[in-house]
């Protein structure tokens, strides 16, 4: 990666650099497929986290690993970047619906990483707080997944109908 020197730039170069990011970071706004899978797998490793799921140790063990390390670094940047991009659609749809859904989606993205950050680094070490913190973290997911999934459903990774059209 070449380092940029500001002093020995010219305005041109900087402008350039500054229209590639804009375009890239307009571009993210598209690309969800990533923040979608992801959102879908955070979803699926904390459901075998579950006490109603008769899921053996040795599978949660690994399960909550993967949950963790994978929704502190890898969640929080994917989604957090597409999440970041896309408020500008948000704001700037005349859709009612994907207003509305993108709305809640961002409400109950940030209440379940609110949670998920106090989990990670407190846990749910059985006080009043943890056990709070730990049902908003499961409830809102609930909330979260078949909300996402209606918000992008034309464009979804579940959507099976876009795999059969293009047969």
């Amino acid at each position: 990666m070449a380092v940029i020197d500001i002093a020995t730039t010219d305005n041109s170069e900087i402008k350039g650099l500054r229209q590639q990011l804009t375009s890239w970071w307009t571009t993210l706004a598209y690309h969800h497929k990533w923040a979608e899978a992801m959102l879908y797998m955070m979803f699926f490793s904390g459901l075998l986290l579950w006490g109603q799921l008769d899921v053996s140790w040795q599978i949660k063990r690994v399960m909550l690993l993967l949950h963790m390390v994978v929704g502190v670094s890898l969640f929080t940047v994917i989604v957090g970047a597409f999440w970041s991009s896309h408020r500008n659609l948000l704001n700037r749809s005349k859709k009612r619906f994907l207003r509305q859904t993108g709305t809640i989606i961002e409400w109950l993205l940030v209440l379940c990483s609110v949670t998920g950050f106090y989990l990670f680094f407190y846990g749910d070490n059985g006080n009043q707080l943890g056990w709070v913190m730990h049902n908003v973290h499961f409830y809102t997911s609930w909330l979260l997944v078949p909300l996402v999934f209606a918000h992008a459903f034309r464009w979804s990774v579940l959507n099976i109908r876009q795999f059969l059209s293009n047969k």
